[in-house]
């Protein structure tokens, strides 16, 4: 039986397979993606809430994102920590790099302590969805289930309005945007917004992300 005959099983998993098993559902999804003509923004929107930028799942999407800017995907993604700061850095600075408005990462932070008690989950366009364990433990280090839906829209919808009833409560760390020149020719390289404090300078390596708060 493949992995994703045997995809809706709850199992539990070792912390090396994680990102590899999430990195083989990203890929799944993407071929499916590409296979459709035009697609709306509905299907090519991924949304994703983990616990840090560790998380196996956020190493497996940020090492997806290239692959998501071709295609017009647009993620949004909830942290309950915003460290390891390199980490997080990697996705500003992958954002700054990528000049399709509507396929940057729009990062908040799930800052309530009431809302460690959720579980990591991914909704991957209409029909795909992940779950894994709470984030109240540590994914990098310990034997966790997950569950992979594939073609079940009403697992995804589900997904989705807890994601969003989720991301309103969150507060935003990092808006990134194309600026444009005043005459509307060209574009200047992006600015990254942190409400958390400090200032990103755009287009800068090695730019961090302050929390202050």
């Amino acid at each position: 039986m493949s992995f994703f005959d045997n995809a809706r099983q709850s199992k539990f998993v070792k912390p090396e397979e994680k990102q590899e098993n999430i990195s083989r559902f990203a890929g799944f999804f993407l071929d499916r993606l590409s296979a459709v003509e035009a697609p709306p923004l509905t299907q090519r929107t991924v949304t994703l809430m983990v616990r840090s930028p560790a998380s196996p799942a956020a190493r497996s999407m940020l090492a997806s994102l290239r692959d998501f800017s071709t295609l017009g995907v647009q993620v949004q993604l909830i942290l309950n920590l915003l460290d390891p700061a390199e980490l997080l850095t990697e996705w500003i600075e992958l954002g700054l790099l990528n000049n399709g408005a509507t396929s940057v990462p729009e990062i908040r932070w799930a800052r309530h302590p009431a809302l460690v008690d959720a579980h990591e989950q991914m909704v991957l366009g209409t029909s795909f969805s992940w779950h894994g364990d709470c984030m109240r433990r540590d994914p990098e280090t310990r034997d966790a289930f997950e569950t992979f839906e594939c073609f079940n829209a009403a697992a995804a919808h589900r997904a989705s309005l807890s994601f969003t009833a989720l991301w309103s409560k969150c507060q935003t760390v990092a808006v990134i945007r194309p600026q444009r020149l005043a005459s509307g020719v060209g574009q200047v390289p992006h600015d990254v917004l942190n409400p958390l404090g400090g200032h990103l300078v755009p287009g800068a390596a090695g730019a961090t992300v302050s929390t202050r708060h």
